[in-house]
């Protein structure tokens, strides 16, 4: 049925599919994995269709080899095997879009346009039901703070921090000129962006939003700093007239424990290691409160150490953290560590980790080379959407902040589209053939 389609349609439909990426986000897993699965499915298709032969790439070569590591270490492990193998799917993913995106069957400005707007809604939104009481559909603020359309879960702001700079992008493209009303607006839309992630209660993506804001002005200094300077005055009075008590000391309670999180987290993991004063710590409340006392950050990624440890080469296989973590007796287990990098450590290894790390390093070192050759010409629209990719891509992978899984559907189809939308921007900014 679906070999009936014209070619025509399915570039129609694929387009959607892709721009519709966003909204599943915010609807659910449920709706992101058959928003995910249709992707594939019409996306097989086309490249059937067009007869499309496989092209040897590095970077899709170094994720096959990620995949099959992370099917070895589950197979050795004995657990998840069957998952593991479904985490192929992505690889799928990766291809079809990395295709798509580099034959220009996308247009990169309409998926921009669209990402603005979806996440714009969401910033209105989180700042009506933090003045409010209720968001623009009726959900009341709950003892987490503004969560928006994600209802009982905290990521309303880890989902502005992902999107955001495609609306940026929007403003600055949309509010071209330097006069004194423009910079205004430019400065008080930037501004809201920035007060919706920080009434989100949502720590991390506030910092990291804050930095590569930062950086983004820095690198076009001459013509975008000033309204993101002056964005961030506006975030001040905001933070100094309006937030309340509670998230003023959410953020100062986030930096003290920021500061000291390392040496606690080594202090952790030498405190597990001697296991009778281990023993003895889990025995009393109030050492154990003591123990994980903070943000509880130290004590996942002592526990995350201490699991890899004898796992160290191949890992404990797919979605394992939580069994070992309870088979080993220690507090605070939970699904994952809370760190990418570390996520990725305990699952498959220094092997999927050297992996991975390798091909971050590749990639981003093609970037590097083509903004230097570019950026002559980084006033051109194609410039700035480069950068804008880069962007994402660091505040993704960027290795200080704690995370969800690097495993899960929401956060793999985040990294591919993030991956694929720089891949191809390389692409067209370029000349020559740079993979």
């Amino acid at each position: 049925m679906y070999l009936n389609i014209s070619l025509r349609s399915l570039i129609s439909i694929l387009n959607w599919l892709f721009i519709l990426f966003p909204i599943s986000f915010i609807i659910g897993n449920l709706v992101l994995n058959l928003n995910f699965l249709l992707f594939v499915l019409f996306g097989c298709v086309y490249l059937t269709k067009k007869n499309v032969k496989f092209e040897y790439n590095f970077l899709i070569l170094l994720f096959l080899i990620f995949c099959i590591a992370l099917i070895i270490s589950s197979f050795f492990n004995q657990f998840n095997i069957d998952k593991s193998f479904l985490y192929l799917r992505f690889l799928a993913f990766y291809y079809i879009c990395f295709y798509i995106l580099k034959e220009k069957i996308f247009r990169i400005d309409r998926i921009f346009y669209y990402y603005a707007i979806f996440v714009a809604i969401v910033c209105f939104d989180l700042i009506i039901q933090y003045t409010f009481g209720y968001n623009i559909i009726g959900f009341e603020k709950n003892e987490l703070g503004p969560t928006s359309f994600f209802r009982d879960e905290k990521i309303a702001g880890s989902f502005v921090q992902n999107f955001g700079f495609y609306l940026i992008f929007m403003i600055f493209y949309k509010f071209k000129e330097n006069n004194f009303i423009d910079l205004i607006i430019k400065s008080f839309l930037i501004s809201l962006i920035s007060i919706s992630i920080f009434i989100s209660f949502q720590r991390i993506p506030m910092v990291v939003w804050i930095f590569f804001l930062t950086f983004y002005g820095i690198v076009y200094y001459k013509s975008k700093l000033l309204p993101i300077l002056l964005s961030f005055v506006i975030l001040t009075l905001f933070v100094s007239s309006f937030s309340s008590k509670e998230i003023v000391e959410s953020y100062s309670s986030f930096f003290d424990n920021a500061k000291s999180i390392g040496s606690r987290t080594f202090k952790n993991y030498n405190t597990i290691k001697k296991k009778e004063i281990f023993e003895e710590i889990k025995k009393d409340e109030i050492k154990v409160t003591s123990f994980e006392s903070g943000s509880g950050h130290a004590s996942l990624y002592a526990n995350a150490f201490y699991i890899w440890e004898d796992n160290k080469i191949i890992g404990i296989g797919y979605k394992n953290f939580y069994n070992k973590c309870v088979e080993r007796k220690l507090t605070r287990c939970t699904t994952h560590p809370h760190n990418y990098y570390l996520d990725v450590l305990v699952t498959t290894g220094l092997g999927g980790l050297i992996i991975l790390i390798t091909y971050l390093i590749v990639l981003f070192l093609k970037v590097i080379h083509s903004l230097r050759i570019n950026i002559k010409n980084k006033n051109q629209k194609k410039f700035d959407i480069l950068i804008i990719a880069f962007i994402n891509f660091l505040m993704f992978f960027f290795p200080l902040k704690s995370s969800g899984s690097f495993f899960t559907t929401s956060n793999s189809t985040y990294m591919i589209i993030t991956l694929v939308i720089l891949l191809s921007q390389l692409k067209i900014i370029n000349s020559k053939k740079i993979y």
